[in-house]
């Protein structure tokens, strides 16, 4: 992903932000193809401090007979993005653009056994469930053992390790502008907008102050 340092956040706010989606883009290589798949991702640390991906595909998806090499790969995470027109500037001689943000994570994908896809794929849930269901006590265990594991063997769990993480929250850092943009996007009833609105005006990247 090409990348600027303003554009660029810290280590700690790409994690909360890869945390509180849960959700992204897997791509690899294999058998000279590209594989994609969108899917649920976890990203938590070994008792070492190390940072890792856990997650699963369907057993019938053709990028699960790549996990076996250990390929490199990438996971591609995505924020709040709009397109911007001209006009949001205050002027009409700015280039249209797009503002977005998102965290890109490369490193080395390693299939997992039986146990630790069940493993991986309770703590995902428990950690899901929590976050939705306020209060929530609901486990896997509530479903009968059969369609568990029914589940369980339909589906490939890996992890990826060895971790590289870059990011572009691109929010009109540098530029002028930023309090028609911020005005116009808050203008909207869609939710990526009104979440890119206070970002442009409060960019969380370390270097960028955002101008009027």
């Amino acid at each position: 992903m090409y990348t600027r340092e303003h554009f660029s956040v810290p280590l700690p706010l790409m994690c909360d932000f890869v945390q509180e989606k849960s959700f992204g883009v897997l791509a690899t290589f294999h058998d000279g193809r590209v594989h994609t798949s969108p899917l649920p991702l976890d990203l938590r640390e070994t008792e070492d401090g190390e940072l890792f991906v856990a997650g699963h595909v369907a057993r019938a998806n053709d990028m699960a007979e790549a996990f076996a090499a250990g390929p490199p790969a990438t996971v591609t995470v995505l924020g709040p993005d709009t397109f911007v027109p001209a006009e949001w500037f205050g002027t009409r001689s700015r280039i249209p653009t797009w503002l977005y943000c998102a965290v890109e994570i490369s490193g080395r994908l390693e299939l997992s056994d039986a146990a630790r896809t069940r493993e991986d794929v309770v703590v995902l849930i428990d950690r899901l469930q929590k976050k939705a269901v306020a209060g929530s006590t609901w486990t896997l265990g509530e479903i009968p053992e059969n369609l568990t594991e029914g589940y369980l063997k339909n589906i490939v769990g890996f992890r990826l390790l060895d971790l590289e993480f870059k990011s572009c929250f691109r929010l009109n850092q540098r530029k002028g502008g930023t309090d028609s943009l911020a005005e116009a996007l808050a203008d909207s009833d869609e939710t990526d907008r009104l979440e890119l609105a206070k970002l442009v005006l409060q960019p969380p990247t370390a270097t960028a102050a955002p101008t009027a």
